[in-house]
């Protein structure tokens, strides 16, 4: 075999590699949005289905659509309640926390680092606590100080449990900074206030976003704490309403399921617009620890 013979070989299993590459890939790839649209498009149809149409054909199409379920989701899961209660809290706690977040990593982002880090470690380590470790405690403090029953016994646990991971990502965006920059607004007479308001909250939005994005969505479908904290219906959140259509011995599948769509639209809808700017904020959180 000659040596043009030779490259040329080679050349052919280096292409037959990378298409072989590629072709795995694209497999797991496709097999990964199988696995993840599949239970979604099942529940999207089910949500459109009777409780004894759901039971003898599951997988398939209905015979007869019922879109009155979406109607009866927002009257009997009183879904025009829940939502705005859902709304409200989920808005003030993800605000709030991840402006306290930015404000804790800035300030610790200009310590000395020995100093620092054992306050960032304090942070980050609620991340670790279950929120069943501190419930009991936590149900003791909200009704001493009169918030136990209201949207306050669900906004400021949010606001406190969402710290942890606004610190952990805003940190190293924080500490990425340019001194320079803040020197010379200093320099020219700005105050503390005026250089985190106007220089550092804008260089931080993307991970501003991300943490909002992050928090929210768990914030959006938590239920343990509304379940123990929102006992009154009146403040009661979306997953928790949901629950209604759940018994002992039957269940409203149709209506769980159309009501699971309503409550997880806005979150979708949210993320598809800000997901440029959710990855960034992830990406810069990842360039100085």
């Amino acid at each position: 075999m000659t040596q043009t013979q030779t490259r040329q070989l080679q050349r052919s299993q280096s292409d037959l590699g990378i298409l072989m590459g590629k072709t795995a890939r694209t497999l797991v790839l496709l097999v990964a949005s199988i696995w993840v649209l599949a239970p979604l498009i099942l529940m999207i149809i089910a949500s459109f289905k009777s409780v004894p149409e759901f039971f003898m054909n599951p997988f398939g199409l209905p015979d007869e659509w019922m879109f009155s379920n979406y109607s009866r989701a927002w009257t009997d899961a009183n879904l025009s309640l829940t939502l705005p209660n859902t709304i409200i809290v989920t808005t003030v706690a993800v605000l709030v926390s991840t402006l306290l977040s930015s404000m804790i990593a800035y300030g610790l982002s200009r310590k000395k680092k020995k100093y620092a880090m054992g306050l960032y470690t304090l942070f980050v380590s609620g991340l670790l606590v279950p929120v069943q470790a501190i419930i009991l405690p936590l149900f003791i403090v909200l009704k001493a100080i009169g918030f136990f029953g209201t949207l306050m016994a669900l906004i400021f646990p949010y606001i406190a449990m969402g710290l942890p991971l606004g610190v952990l990502v805003l940190t190293p965006i924080a500490s990425a900074l340019p001194h320079e920059l803040i020197q010379a607004a200093r320099m020219d007479g700005a105050s503390e206030w005026q250089i985190f308001s106007r220089i550092v909250l804008p260089l931080m939005k993307p991970g501003l976003i991300s943490v909002s994005i992050l928090n929210g969505v768990w914030m959006w479908n938590e239920f343990f704490i509304p379940l123990i904290l929102a006992f009154k219906p009146e403040v009661q959140t979306m997953p928790v309403g949901i629950v209604s259509f759940i018994g002992a011995y039957s269940t409203e599948w149709g209506l769980v399921f159309s009501s699971v769509i309503v409550s997880t639209l806005p979150v979708v809808i949210a993320y598809l617009f800000m997901t440029r700017q959710f990855q960034s904020g992830l990406t810069a959180g990842a360039v100085k620890g």
